[in-house]
């Protein structure tokens, strides 16, 4: 049976050169699989993490609320989409101290610190005309429900992930930018709550993002701009990243819209920074 098998002395073929070979040659060659949302390559596609801190802590911000998905539904108009990752602010920590105080261990503490993300997360997919109506779950829905022209808005995910986390983790996979918005106006050399002459940085390099978040949470008592996770997401990608208030609506535009002046900071890759360090 091993005659059926043509002998062969190791002497390299000549290439052949039918037309069928030929244009197979050149299919394989020039073949690259489909990938809607190739890496960091989204200029229209935001992923925002939305501090619980902006709209939910001493009590319901829901006239601010409001306020901005007015402004989200103004940029999708104009082209734009988001994925939305909505964070628990001081009432998650109110539900997580009264849970502790009954006898829930860490993971079940933040399994409560997850529910109150994902009820939080509800207002915007009644504020925001073309949202996924529920709040998502898995990171990966992100993708698909944007291919279907409906905004994606998220809560917490997994227990031991902030949302943070969560938003880093989407727009690494969308190549997408991260934009983060809290109740502090960008990156600071220091708290500034505790610190008024702290510096604001305008521009950083994801290195110099990740050196301040190591010197600033070994302080006691550390707040810092972003959890560690989500800065070591954000630096393995290379992912274009801002820091921003949520008081200021237009300096969200000036973001999305691609203004060359806003307030807060900038984080992007050593190649396209300007600032010295």
């Amino acid at each position: 049976m091993f005659d059926l098998f043509e002998k062969w002395d190791g002497t390299p073929r000549p290439t052949e050169s039918t037309s069928s070979t030929e244009s197979a040659s050149s299919s394989e060659n020039t073949y690259q699989p489909y990938n809607p949302y190739p890496q960091n390559t989204n200029e229209k596609i935001f992923v925002v993490s939305l501090g619980g801190s902006v709209f939910f802590n001493e009590k319901l911000r829901a006239p601010e609320i409001a306020k901005f998905c007015e402004v989200l539904n103004e940029l999708i108009r104009e082209g734009n989409q988001f994925v939305l990752v909505i964070g628990g602010g001081r009432v998650a920590r109110v539900y997580q101290a009264g849970a502790k105080s009954m006898g829930a261990n860490n993971f079940e503490l933040d399994e409560v610190g997850i529910a109150v993300t994902r009820a939080n997360a509800l207002f915007f997919t009644y504020g925001i005309d073309n949202s996924w109506r529920g709040v998502l779950t898995d990171p990966k829905e992100a993708e698909r429900v944007l291919l279907l022209g409906k905004t994606p808005i998220f809560g917490g995910t997994i227990p031991g992930q902030t949302t943070d986390a969560v938003a880093a983790i989407i727009a690494e996979l969308l190549g997408a930018d991260f934009i983060n918005v809290s109740n502090v106006d960008g990156i600071y050399s220091a708290d500034p709550a505790k610190e008024p002459n702290a510096k604001l940085y305008k521009e950083l390099t994801h290195t110099k993002m990740v050196s301040l978040l190591k010197a600033q949470a070994s302080k006691p008592g550390a707040h810092t701009f972003v959890d560690p996770h989500a800065a070591a997401i954000l630096q393995r990608s290379k992912i274009r990243s801002y820091f921003i208030s949520g008081d200021d609506v237009e300096n969200f535009k000036s973001i999305v819209r691609r203004a060359p002046e806003f307030k807060g900071t900038i984080v992007q890759t050593e190649n396209t920074t300007t600032m010295n360090e």
